[in-house]
């Protein structure tokens, strides 16, 4: 390639090269290193988006999974599989070249599309968390707010508003020509000076980290106490089995049998959901929490966590937990 230089070239963030200076010379990627980088970001980004599509496909096609818990589960499995396939590619053609080869267009759709699948991933588990903590801790208003038409109500707005906060991503990111003494190679950048963008990511930061982080903290600190004062019971056919003892003494009369019997059937029925609920919950609660962590911060993360949940729940619950 020859060696050209650029006049008042722009550079990441409106950096100004002054004539005939350039960036010193360009040396490119060790083969060490290329495949290292390759195997790894190969790696992790396919078992991510494997198991990502895996559980979007079971739900979809298994009836009785279609609930409103795991409809917050389809979101965030959607969202993570937009960012590892808007994160991977980059990194896999930048060992492999060293500059960025899918043009303008591809500047601003994958750099609009990783923030898209980050805020909509933590908005998401957000979503999660409040429908769980719902679930637990009121489980009588749960009957009619965590139904499935609201749940993806829910998303839907989820992912119209991440949609619309995430278009300023598209003004702000250009291609820019990186000049060195033995090359010409083409970046993606921001436009803006590193002064104008603190706002926006500090912005962007609270808003799609520090407080969903607070929140899911709150939450399930306060689903932790819910679960701690009720716990299981160690043998629940134990209670069962006193109380057949009880109704069938002799020295009860007909009606106390009838009054003890509609109290421990609606009080059995109640409680057992109100157990395998508890037990779903907590599972699905320490599933999504480790989530949370660090998704603002590492955007090509992979999460097959999510599988475990929607496939081995409807193999030892009942269906009503859900």
């Amino acid at each position: 390639m020859e060696n050209l230089t650029m006049s008042n070239l722009s550079v990441a963030g409106n950096t100004t090269m002054p004539d005939n200076q350039t960036l010193g010379v360009w040396t490119d990627y060790t083969t060490d290193y290329k495949v290292a980088s390759i195997l790894l970001v190969s790696l992790i980004c396919g078992v991510g988006i494997v198991g990502n599509i895996m559980v979007i496909l079971v739900v979809l096609t298994t009836k009785h999974m279609r609930t409103p818990t795991n409809c917050y589960l389809v979101s965030l499995a959607a969202a993570d599989l937009m960012v590892l396939t808007a994160a991977g590619l980059p990194n896999i053609t930048d060992a492999l070249y060293g500059e960025w080869v899918y043009g303008y267009a591809g500047c601003l759709g994958i750099t609009y599309f990783q923030y898209l699948g980050i805020n909509a991933s933590s908005c998401s588990i957000t979503a999660f968390t409040v429908e769980r903590y719902i679930a637990i801790c009121h489980p009588i208003k749960a009957q009619f707010l965590c139904t499935l038409s609201r749940a993806k109500k829910i998303i839907m707005v989820v992912w119209a508003l991440t949609s619309a906060y995430c278009v300023m991503w598209l003004f702000l990111s250009d291609t820019t020509k990186l000049v060195y003494d033995n090359v010409v190679l083409l970046s993606c950048a921001y436009k803006v000076s590193r002064n104008y963008y603190l706002p926006i990511y500090f912005t962007d930061f609270a808003v799609f980290y520090v407080l969903p982080l607070i929140l899911a903290t709150v939450m399930y600190g306060l689903i932790g106490r819910i679960l701690y004062l009720n716990p299981l019971p160690s043998d629940p056919k134990g209670g069962t089995q006193k109380w057949k003892k009880e109704t069938t003494s002799p020295r009860r009369t007909d009606g106390q049998h009838q009054l003890l019997q509609l109290h421990h059937g609606s009080f059995t029925q109640a409680g057992n959901k109100d157990a395998c609920c508890g037990r779903h919950s907590l599972c699905l609660a320490l599933d999504a929490l480790p989530n949370l962590g660090g998704g603002q911060l590492i955007p090509g993360r992979s999460l097959p966590g999510h599988l475990v949940s929607p496939l081995l729940s409807p193999l030892h619950l009942p269906q009503q937990c859900y």
